[in-house]
């Protein structure tokens, strides 16, 4: 068994010190990232915590593309000789008992395609996972067996194309194990993100407001998350601080982003924050 972790990352060095220190305690024999042009110090970060266990791919490409960034990372492990891959991003953390199972996590795929919940944590604590709507079957694919995966569709290149490409074994659901999403945990970072991917999408790709409106804001809920506890055997001791949402609310510019291209019609939620 040789267990990589697939990562696209832009711009993440605030972050990355925070979650790095949990990762690198992980039993992953590489990490390989897919640096999206980075401006900041994300590199000399990574490189700080993981060493040689760390692969930094960049093609440079002029415009983003997530199927050509992810199916880079997919395919250098599938070369260098990965039996699994785990595709995370760089706000997420295994739940702690995938770390205490993990040989009988990774083994549950040689017969299942086994679709883990993604427990998004709110309110500026790990013990609070988003139960609003869209998100109380909120299952996603993450763990990838190499020998029974095919590959990425490049023609979608978008944002928020598929993360994995589809795998040949019966798809199956659960509870019992999950990822650790940090995106909602503040919720002023959170509102600021998703509008400005709105204002981006408006501007880059001419999308009328309501496609916009009508892809997002279900999603969103008005940022009423109905939280609940996050179960224990999720969370156990993992530890985090949220007061690095602070800092990268101004770190990303997405607020300078949305006053340039300021469309009224798209703040649909979070103007407390707009202001």
């Amino acid at each position: 068994m040789r267990v990589h972790a697939n990562v696209m990352t832009k711009n993440e060095e605030l972050l990355l010190t925070e979650l790095l220190p949990i990762w690198v305690n992980y039993p992953i024999e590489k990490f390989i990232f897919y640096n999206d042009n980075s401006v900041d110090n994300t590199i000399n970060v990574i490189k700080s915590y993981l060493g040689d266990r760390a692969v930094i791919l960049n093609d440079k490409l002029e415009e983003f593309n997530e199927s050509h960034n992810r199916s880079r990372m997919l395919e250098y492990s599938r070369e260098d000789g990965a039996t699994h891959v785990i595709a995370m991003d760089c706000d997420e953390l295994l739940s702690n008992n995938i770390l205490t199972n993990f040989n009988e996590v990774i083994n549950m795929y040689e017969t299942k395609d086994v679709y883990l919940y993604w427990y998004n944590v709110v309110n500026n604590t790990l013990k609070e996972t988003r139960n609003d709507p869209s998100y109380i079957h909120n299952h996603r694919s993450f763990i990838l067996p190499l020998k029974n995966t095919g590959k990425f569709n490049l023609a979608l290149w978008k944002y928020h194309t598929p993360r994995t490409p589809q795998t040949n074994l019966p798809k199956t659901t659960t509870k019992d194990y999950g990822v650790i999403h940090l995106q909602s945990i503040n919720t002023k970072f959170y509102a600021l993100k998703q509008l400005w991917y709105k204002h981006y999408e408006y501007v880059k790709y001419n999308h009328p407001v309501t496609f916009i409106n009508q892809r997002y804001d279900p999603v969103v809920n008005n940022l009423n998350f109905m939280s609940i506890e996050t179960p224990k055997e999720i969370l156990g001791d993992i530890k985090f601080d949220s007061t690095v949402y602070d800092k990268m609310c101004e770190h990303k510019g997405y607020l300078k982003f949305i006053k340039e291209n300021y469309n009224k019609d798209l703040i649909t939620f979070g103007s407390e924050f707009i202001d």
